[in-house]
């Protein structure tokens, strides 16, 4: 399977996140397979199921669109999956 190319107007996957870059609230799929490592069809999966919110972006009478997917429901799902560590504690040596 081919990596997707980012699109232009979503530099943030190559730039890192300050105060003046944040991530955008909206990623193409192409983008979403980028910053998540999750194939197409996995997306698509989730979204059917409801695990990550999506919008269709379609014009009445038209057959094809543009879906988009929220940055933060995509974030939220990761960080639910996540496992090991805690973010409140800083790693420590283990006592001899």
């Amino acid at each position: 399977m081919k990596t997707p190319k980012l699109s232009p107007n979503c530099p943030q996957l190559l730039n890192p996140i300050t105060a003046e870059n944040q991530f955008p609230e909206w990623y193409s799929v192409a983008e979403a397979m980028t910053y998540s490592r999750f194939s197409k069809g996995l997306l698509y999966s989730l979204m059917n199921r409801g695990l990550i919110k999506s919008v269709s972006l379609r014009e009445r009478g038209m057959v094809k669109g543009k879906r988009i997917i929220s940055v933060d429901s995509l974030r939220s799902f990761l960080n639910s999956r996540a496992s090991g560590g805690h973010p409140d504690k800083t790693a420590t040596a283990p006592s001899a």
